[in-house]
Parts: C-alpha cells; sequence; structure tokens
C-alpha cells in the first residue's frame, strides 16, 4: 500500500510491433481488498459487484488476496455475486469463501517464539495469529498497549482476543504469523534488528502502511510465503499459465 502517489512511467511513443499473436485470455483475476475492491468507506461498489459478476459469468475465476484474516475478510466476501476462493494474510492460507482450508503455508512454531525472543522489547505491538475460531485467534502480551493492535482489535475482535503473560509458552502451535504495528517511529527500528538475527534466514518479512493514520504493520511470515507466492500455487493448482492472470490491487 502506500504506492499510489509514486510517479508513473512516461510514454515516451514507442511502439511494438505486431507480431500477429493475440495475448492470452484472463481466467484467473486476482484482485486485493483494502484500496481496491474496498472503497475509502470499507464499502464494495455496485459497479465492482457488477463487473466481479460479469468476468464470473465469462468463465473468469475470482481470487481475493489480502493481507487481512480471513475471518476478518470474509464479511465482505460473503457479499460477492460469484464464487471465489479468498489468499488471506499475505499469503499463508488460501480458503473456499465457506472457510474450507485449501492450501497453508504457517509460520513454524519454534520459529515463531524465536523471532518474538529476540523482539521481546516489541511485546506490546505484538500479535500472534491463530488458525482458530474465537477466542484466542488474536494472542497479545498482557503488557500490550492501546496505540498497537490491542487498540485495533478491541474495537473489531474482542471475542477473538486472549493476552498471555508469556508468548513464548503461548505458542503451542504453528501460527499463521506475527505481526507488529503501531506508529511508524516505533515500529521501523525492528526490521533491521530482525534482519541481523538468526531468525532472518526462516522469515520473510512485509511491510504495510497507513500514512494517514500513522501506522504500520511489520509482519513475520514463514520464509516464502507472500501474496505472489500463494497466487502462484493456487495458479498451478488450477492448471492456468501466469500469462492468464490478471492482478489487481494496490499492494
Amino acid at each position: 500500500m502506500g504506492k499510489n502517489d509514486e510517479p508513473r512511467t512516461k510514454d515516451e511513443g514507442q511502439r511494438t510491433q505486431d507480431t500477429g499473436q493475440r495475448a492470452k485470455a484472463v481466467r484467473l483475476l486476482a484482485i486485493d481488498l483494502d484500496g481496491t475492491l474496498l472503497d475509502s468507506r470499507s464499502e464494495i461498489s455496485p459497479a465492482n459487484l457488477q463487473a466481479l459478476a460479469e468476468a464470473s459469468a465469462r468463465g473468469v475465476q475470482v481470487l481475493i488476496v489480502t493481507g487481512r484474516r480471513f475471518h476478518s475478510a470474509r464479511p465482505f466476501v460473503e457479499q460477492l455475486p460469484c464464487p471465489v476462493a479468498v489468499i488471506s494474510s499475505n499469503g499463508a492460507r488460501i480458503a473456499t469463501s465457506s472457510g474450507g482450508v485449501l492450501y497453508r503455508n504457517f509460520l513454524p512454531a519454534g520459529v515463531a517464539r524465536q523471532a518474538l525472543e529476540i523482539a521481546r522489547e516489541y511485546w506490546p505491538y505484538a500479535v500472534a495469529i491463530f488458525d482458530v475460531p474465537g477466542r484466542g485467534q488474536v494472542t497479545m502480551h498482557e503488557g500490550a498497549v492501546i496505540e498497537g493492535p490491542l487498540g485495533w482489535y478491541l474495537k473489531s475482535a474482542p471475542e477473538c482476543l486472549a493476552q498471555v503473560e508469556e508468548f513464548g509458552a503461548a505458542i503451542t502451535q504453528d501460527p499463521i504469523q506475527v505481526l507488529f504495528g503501531g506508529p511508524p517511529s516505533r515500529i521501523a527500528p525492528l526490521e533491521p534488528v530482525l534482519r541481523a538475527s538468526a531468525a532472518i534466514s526462516s522469515i520473510h518479512l512485509t511491510w504495510t502502511k497507513y500514512p494517514a493514520r500513522n501506522t504500520s504493520l511489520l509482519d513475520v511470515m514463514n520464509k516464502g510465503c507472500s501474496k505472489g507466492s500463494a497466487l502462484a500455487v493456487w495458479a498451478k493448482r488450477a492448471g492456468i499459465d501466469p500469462s492468464e492472470v490478471m492482478a489487481i490491487g494496490d499492494n
């Protein structure tokens, strides 16, 4: 996110030679939620709903790709007029719209504990996300602060929140991911700490930044886990060539 204000490449007027070959038709449409399918009010416009319905009617598969947890994305997915699959948590999970899990690429528990121990200073801003229903899906330290993810989850998903005294003891299964969120000035120094640590060989770091909200999220994912890698997995399983995939998003 946050790249929409980057300068666009200038059209120099060069034309490519017509080789007589036609581009392959799109068979898979991968679309982001926040900043793309959802507007500034977190709503899906009638025009977007109609466009998805028309694409599906032409035989195009629709795939939602988001950094959100599946449970956070699901209310929007349920509004869509066509069958979809959902890549959630920045590529860690693929599921049907009804929740049936098709693919997992979770952070190994031992790696999660290692990363959290390295980042102990940042526990007030840390979250471990688990693939479980209800309480414990979002697990935070008892010393979490309101300016971090605690404030968000108390407002949006209090029924999923559990707070623990010791993070290490709470990681009894592979989490989907670990994330650190809060004011950019507070979270940014953590990235070089993790990159210089022994954990970096086992993790993938992803930033999501919301300048207007003075908020940054640093996701700690399993090594090689990303939206792009999950999209490639899905396309291969569906027998769809990369040239037949259209991806739309701001991130």
